[in-house]
């Protein structure tokens, strides 16, 4: 699957903040820009590795990491599994300068994902703001543009603070247990056992490291198995809502909405059309 937007952004590109242009692609081809690219840009990926060569150094990134690109910059980036997993993002505006230079984002970083899902809730709100493609929903996604980029900063912080990285040492066998047992039964106590910590530290550690609860994080990992059930397999909705762990449909189409702000059917209905359009 792969999409990418570049919209009519007249409405908005007098405004501080306004995104340029976000696209996807599971299978990231090799891009090589000798000249650079005009715009700061972030990727992020969820799943494979990659390399990138720039600023006369060559820096391989693994999976679940952020890329982040200054404008004009001379760089090159490819694949180095079979599959790899890129979103990108591409802010604009004449207020995104001094916000990186505040954030310390002047030169190309690379930097773990500590809350992948909370980056895929934003880029998704942006998709569904291009998509829509009228004035008002260009203003929704101007906003969204601020909420992305202190999400990266944030996201950058996390991983340099000391305590933080600590915590995510101790969370990754946790995560991982998530990620393989997402459909069952799971509750606070089922998770706290499986690394030895109390409920109360449990949340510390989760707040520090991914910047949300425990079972809100569980929850957006839900919603990003029944994504993928919904762009590539013929299930009904109410089948995937059970096979990623929800026993209530309602339930499941609320929380969808919540982090999608889409329902299950029009998410379906929207990929799959990106997906036919961009074959074409």
């Amino acid at each position: 699957m792969w999409f990418i937007y570049y919209p009519d952004l007249k409405d908005v590109e007098d405004l501080p903040f306004y995104t340029l242009s976000i696209g996807m692609h599971i299978w990231q081809y090799p891009t090589d820009r000798p000249q650079g690219y005009e715009y700061p840009q972030f990727l992020y990926s969820n799943q494979g590795c990659g390399r990138l060569t720039t600023e006369g150094k060559t820096i391989d990134i693994p999976e679940k990491s952020i890329i982040f690109l200054p404008a004009n910059v001379p760089h090159s980036y490819e694949a180095t599994t079979d599959v790899w997993d890129v979103r990108w993002f591409v802010p604009s505006g004449t207020g995104v300068p001094d916000l990186l230079k505040k954030f310390n984002f002047t030169k190309c970083k690379v930097f773990p994902v500590a809350n992948l899902s909370s980056l895929d809730e934003i880029h998704n709100k942006i998709h569904m703001a291009f998509q829509i493609n009228t004035k008002e929903s260009l203003f929704f996604s101007a906003s969204y543009t601020y909420e992305f980029l202190f999400e990266f900063y944030k996201q950058y912080m996390q991983c340099t603070n000391t305590t933080a990285v600590q915590y995510r040492k101790r969370l990754t066998p946790l995560i991982d247990y998530i990620e393989h047992h997402y459909a069952e039964n799971l509750t606070q106590k089922t998770l706290c056992r499986q690394i030895g910590v109390s409920p109360q530290h449990l949340c510390r550690m989760i707040q520090q490291c991914l910047g949300t609860r425990p079972m809100e994080y569980l929850a957006r990992t839900r919603i990003s198995h029944a994504c993928d059930f919904l762009v590539k397999t013929q299930k009904s909705i109410e089948d995937i809502s059970y096979d990623v762990g929800f026993n209530n449909l309602n339930y499941f189409c609320k929380t969808f909405k919540k982090y999608t702000s889409m329902t299950p059917g029009n998410y379906r209905i929207a990929n799959r059309t990106i997906n036919t359009d961009s074959s074409l």
